[in-house]
C-alpha cells in the first residue's frame, strides 16, 4: 500500500472516531464555591488549635508524613473526623485498594453532611467516568474533572486530535479538611504511594499542615475548581439511577470488608500518638504556598509563567551555603544545570537526589538527565541515585522479596533552614508544561530534622556518582556492610538502555 493510501486509510480512521466524540464543554457556566471555614469549631479546628497552641499568629505547624502507612492513615483520619468539608486535588487516582479506601471514607464523611469538592486531572486516571458518576451521585459530593479529553472514546485519541491543550496537566496534589488541616506534597491515590501491595515501594514524602497556610492552600484550591477548564462530572456522563448507586455502594462496602486491616493499620499507625503525646516533633514556620495559576496551561509553552519554579530557582540562587535536591526526574535542561554550576563555583555545596536508571518508573525521562552527570560532576556538583534493590541489600524485606525503590520525593532544603515540598518536579514538564503546587517552610528544626533523615538513608539507599580520571562516571556505593563500585548503570536492564538511547535520538526534551 502507497503511502498516500496508508494516510487516507489513518485520517478515515480518525475521523470515525473523532465524529463519535462530543465537544469537551469547557469553560461553560457553573456553579461557583469557595472553601469556608465551618461555623461553629470542629473535632479538625479544636485539634489544629491544640497543636497550634503557644505558636505566633503569622506562623503555621508542619508534621512529617515520610512513610506511606502514615501518609494514609493521615488522610484517613481527616476523612474520618471531617465535620464541614473535604476538599480533594489530585493528578491520579487509581481503581486499587487505597483508591476504594479513600472513596469510601468520602462517601462516609457525605452521608454525615460533610461537603466533599473532589477535583482531579483527566489523562492518566483509570478511574472510569461510570465509577466517578457513582460517587458524583451522591448530594453532598461534587466531582470535577479538570481538561478533560472528548467522551466517549480512549484518552489517548485525545494526544492525536488535540495535543496543545490535552498535553498540558494540572499536577497539583492536596487534601484540605474543615480548613483545619491539609496535605501537601508527592503523592497521588494508588496504593504503589502508601506501600500496599506493590511490586515498587514509592519513597515520598509530605507535610500535614495547620495554621495560616491552610487557607492558602484552600484559595489556591478553589481557583481551580471555579476555572473553566474543570468540567463538573455530570457534563461527562450520566448519571446514575438511585438502584445502580446503591448497589455500587453495596459492592463498595463488601469488597472493602477484608480489607479493614489495611484501614486500621494506616488508621491507627503509632506516628500518631507518638505525636500526641510529643514524642514526635510538630515544627513550626512561616510558610509560602506558591502555586501555577490556571492560565497556565492555556498560553504557550514559552510565555507561560511558573510560579513555583521560579520561586524555588530565585531562592536557590541565594543561597549562601548549601542546597540539597531530591527530585525523581532531574531534567535540568542547559540553564538548569548552569544554575546548579554557577552555586557551587561560588562556593555553595550542591547536592541532588534522583532515581537512578534502575529504579526510575519513567525510563525515557532519564535520557534528559544523563547528558548532565560529568559535566555537573565537573563543576563539583554532588550526585546521589536510588538503587532500586536496596531494600533487598539491607535485608528490609524478606529473601525472596524482589519489591524494588522509586524514589517519588520532591523536596528541597536550601541554607538549613528553608524547605520546599510540592508537586514540582525539576524537569521541563512540571516547569514548563504542567500547573504544579508547593509549600515554602522557614524552619530551622524542620530543616535539620529532614536533612538528619537524609544523611542516615544516603549511606543505604543511593549511590554516590563521581568522575575518573578519564571522564568516565563510577557509581559508589557506600555502605559500609557491602560496599561496591561500578563503572556501568548498575541494575538497569539492556532495554532500559535501549530505550534511553531511542529518546535521546528523538529530541524530545521539553516533553520530559
Amino acid at each position: 500500500m502507497h503511502l498516500r493510501s496508508l494516510t487516507m486509510v489513518f485520517a478515515a480512521f480518525i475521523w470515525a472516531a473523532v465524529s463519535g466524540c462530543t465537544p469537551v464543554p469547557l469553560n461553560e457556566p457553573k456553579s461557583v464555591t469557595i472553601a469556608e471555614a465551618p461555623p461553629l469549631p470542629s473535632r479538625l479546628l479544636n485539634a489544629a488549635e491544640s497543636v497550634s497552641r503557644g505558636r505566633p499568629s503569622s506562623q503555621s505547624s508542619f508534621m512529617l508524613l515520610n512513610d506511606g502507612n502514615e501518609a494514609l492513615g493521615a488522610r484517613l483520619r481527616m476523612m474520618e473526623s471531617a465535620e464541614h468539608s473535604l476538599d480533594l486535588q489530585y493528578f491520579l487516582l487509581k481503581p486499587d485498594l487505597s483508591g476504594a479506601l479513600v472513596i469510601q471514607a468520602l462517601l462516609t464523611a457525605a452521608d454525615r453532611g460533610v461537603r466533599v469538592r473532589f477535583l482531579l486531572d483527566d489523562v492518566f486516571t483509570p478511574v472510569t467516568d461510570e465509577q466517578l458518576g457513582l460517587l458524583d451521585a451522591h448530594p453532598n459530593v461534587s466531582i470535577r474533572i479538570f481538561n478533560p479529553v472528548m467522551r466517549p472514546g480512549p484518552k489517548a485519541l485525545g494526544f492525536i486530535t488535540e495535543f496543545s491543550r490535552v498535553n498540558r496537566r494540572m499536577h497539583n496534589k492536596s487534601i484540605t479538611a474543615d480548613s483545619a488541616f491539609a496535605i501537601v506534597g508527592g503523592r497521588n491515590i494508588a496504593d504503589e504511594y502508601f506501600q500496599i501491595n506493590t511490586t515498587s515501594t514509592y519513597a515520598d514524602f509530605e507535610v500535614l499542615v495547620a495554621g495560616p497556610a491552610v487557607s492558602a492552600i484552600s484559595a489556591s484550591f478553589d481557583m481551580y475548581w471555579n476555572d473553566g477548564w474543570s468540567v463538573p462530572m455530570e457534563r461527562l456522563v450520566e448519571a446514575p439511577s438511585a438502584a445502580q448507586s446503591a448497589e455500587a455502594r453495596a459492592a463498595l462496602d463488601t469488597s472493602l470488608e477484608p480489607a479493614r486491616q489495611t484501614y486500621d493499620q494506616a488508621f491507627n499507625d503509632p506516628y500518631f500518638d507518638r505525636l500526641s503525646t510529643g514524642e514526635e516533633p510538630i515544627f513550626t514556620g512561616t510558610a509560602q504556598v506558591v502555586a501555577d495559576s490556571p492560565d497556565k496551561l492555556k498560553g504557550s509553552v514559552q510565555d507561560g509563567e511558573s510560579v513555583p519554579a521560579e520561586a524555588l530557582f530565585e531562592r536557590m540562587r541565594d543561597a549562601q551555603h548549601e542546597v540539597i535536591l531530591l527530585t525523581p526526574y532531574f531534567v535540568p535542561e542547559d540553564d538548569g544545570a548552569r544554575l546548579l554550576t554557577d552555586l557551587a563555583a561560588r562556593g555553595v555545596k550542591v547536592s541532588v537526589v534522583t532515581n537512578s536508571l534502575a529504579s526510575t518508573n519513567q525510563t525515557f525521562v532519564h535520557a534528559g538527565y544523563r547528558r548532565h552527570r560529568l559535566p555537573l560532576l565537573s563543576a563539583g556538583v554532588q550526585l546521589y541515585e536510588i538503587r532500586a534493590d536496596a531494600l533487598q541489600t539491607l535485608e528490609i524485606v524478606p529473601p525472596g522479596d524482589t519489591t524494588g525503590i522509586v524514589m517519588h520525593t520532591k523536596l528541597a532544603i536550601i541554607d538549613g533552614h528553608q524547605v520546599f515540598v510540592g508537586s514540582l518536579n525539576f524537569d521541563p514538564r512540571s516547569i514548563k508544561q504542567n500547573s504544579e503546587l508547593g509549600l515554602f517552610i522557614d524552619s530551622r528544626p524542620l530543616a535539620d530534622r529532614i536533612r538528619e533523615n537524609l544523611t542516615d538513608e544516603l549511606l543505604g539507599f543511593t549511590y554516590r556518582l563521581a568522575r575518573t580520571p578519564d571522564n568516565r562516571l563510577v557509581w559508589y556505593y557506600d555502605n559500609p556492610a557491602a560496599p561496591s563500585t561500578t563503572m556501568q548503570e548498575p541494575g538497569a536492564t539492556f532495554w532500559r538502555n535501549v530505550l534511553v538511547d531511542l529518546t535521546e535520538l528523538l529530541r524530545v526534551e521539553q516533553q520530559l
